[in-house]
C-alpha cells in the first residue's frame, strides 16, 4: 500500500492518515519532514547512513541501521530520522520512493533534540556499525561531539561492553529518549537480553524471529511475541512488515528497533531508539492486536 498514519508524540497522540500517499513529491509527512534534505538549505548539515542507499549498491551486510541526522548549523535544532527502508532518500535529489517497498510495511521515527545531545546520539549511532553515505557536518560540530568525529573517521569501538545507552528528551520535552546502539561484538540479543533487562520490564516484541527465540514466561519480567497488527483499521501481518519495535510494560514506552528476535542477530549490530510517552505507547499497544501466548 501506499498510504501511510502518521502519529504525533504532541497532544492525544492517535494515528491518522498523510494527506498524500507516500510515493508523491509533497504533501505527506515524509517529505515535510525531510524537506531541508532533499532541498537545498544551506544552514542544514546532514549525515545519513544505510545498509542499503539509493543510487549505490547494498553496502554493508552487518548493520542494517538506516536513519539522517540533520544539524542546524546555527539555531539550537537538530533532528534524528530513522526508518527501515532500503534504497532511499537521495540526498539533494528529488523526493523518490522505491516502488519494490511498496509491497511492504515500514516505518519512521522523527525525534528533535538540542545539540547538546548531539553526542549521545553520535555515540548511539556509532555502535551500530553503520554505512555513511553522506556527511556535510562541519569541523566546528564534529571536534564539539567527539562520538560523530569517531563515526565519521571509522575509528572502531574497543571497549566492553560494546554497547551505547543514551538518555535524553525531545525538543519541548514532549518525549523522553533511551538510544541504544549495539555492536555486533555485544554478542548481545536486542530483546531479551538488551531491553527486558536495561528496562527491568516486562515486553511485547513484533519483530521476525526463528523457532529457537519463543516467548519467554520464567522469571519477573516477561517477554511475549505480537503475532498481528492493525493499525487504524489496517490488519498488517509479520512477514508483510519490514518495521520492528517493542514495548515496555508499565513505561509508557516504545522502542523502534532494527534486529529480528532470533539466535543469529545476536552478532547483527542493530539500534533501539525508545520513546517515553503515554499516548504513543497507548497507539502502539493498542495496534498490537494478538500477542502470543506464553511459553513456560
Amino acid at each position: 500500500l501506499l498510504s501511510s498514519k502518521l502519529l504525533k508524540s504532541g497532544g492525544n497522540p492517535a494515528w491518522a492518515p498523510s494527506m498524500q500517499n507516500i510515493n508523491q513529491g509533497a504533501d505527506h509527512s515524509i517529505v515535510r519532514t525531510m524537506e531541508s534534505y532533499v532541498q537545498h538549505r544551506a544552514e542544514i548539515k546532514v549525515l545519513a547512513y544505510s545498509d542499503d542507499p539509493p543510487n549505490l549498491p547494498p553496502r554493508n551486510e552487518k548493520s542494517k541501521t538506516k536513519g539522517v541526522l540533520l544539524v542546524h548549523n546555527v539555531a539550537d535544532d537538530a533532528a534524528w530520522f530513522v526508518h527501515t527502508v532500503p534504497n532511499f532518500l537521495a540526498y539533494l535529489s528529488a523526493y523518490s520512493w522505491p516502488q519494490a517497498e511498496t509491497a511492504k510495511g515500514h516505518m519512521f521515527l522523527c525525534v528533535s533534540f538540542s545539540k547538546v545531545h548531539l553526542n549521545f546520539v553520535g555515540k548511539a549511532i556509532r555502535y551500530q556499525e553503520p554505512y555513511v553515505y553522506v556527511n556535510n557536518l562541519p569541523a566546528a560540530i564534529l571536534n564539539q561531539n567527539m562520538e560523530l568525529f569517531n563515526l565519521i573517521n571509522g575509528i572502531d569501538v574497543r571497549v566492553t561492553p560494546f554497547l551505547a545507552h543514551e538518555r535524553f528528551a525531545t525538543k519541548r520535552a514532549q518525549a523522553n529518549i533511551q538510544a541504544f546502539g549495539k555492536h555486533s561484538k555485544s554478542f548481545a540479543d536486542m530483546y531479551a537480553r538488551i531491553l527486558r533487562n536495561r528496562f527491568a520490564a516486562s515486553i511485547m516484541v513484533w519483530s521476525p524471529a526463528d523457532a529457537r527465540s519463543k516467548s519467554i514466561c520464567r522469571g519477573q519480567h516477561k517477554l511475549q511475541k505480537i503475532t498481528s497488527i492493525q493499525v487504524d483499521g489496517v490488519q498488517v501481518s509479520r512477514g508483510a512488515d519490514s518495521a520492528k519495535w517493542a514495548l515496555i510494560d508499565g513505561k509508557n514506552t516504545v522502542c523502534f528497533t532494527t534486529n529480528d528476535y532470533t539466535a543469529t542477530d545476536k552478532r547483527t549490530p542493530g539500534a533501539a531508539v525508545c520513546l517515553e510517552n503515554a499516548g504513543v505507547y497507548n497507539a502502539f499497544r493498542t495496534a498490537a492486536l494478538n500477542v502470543e501466548a506464553c511459553n513456560n
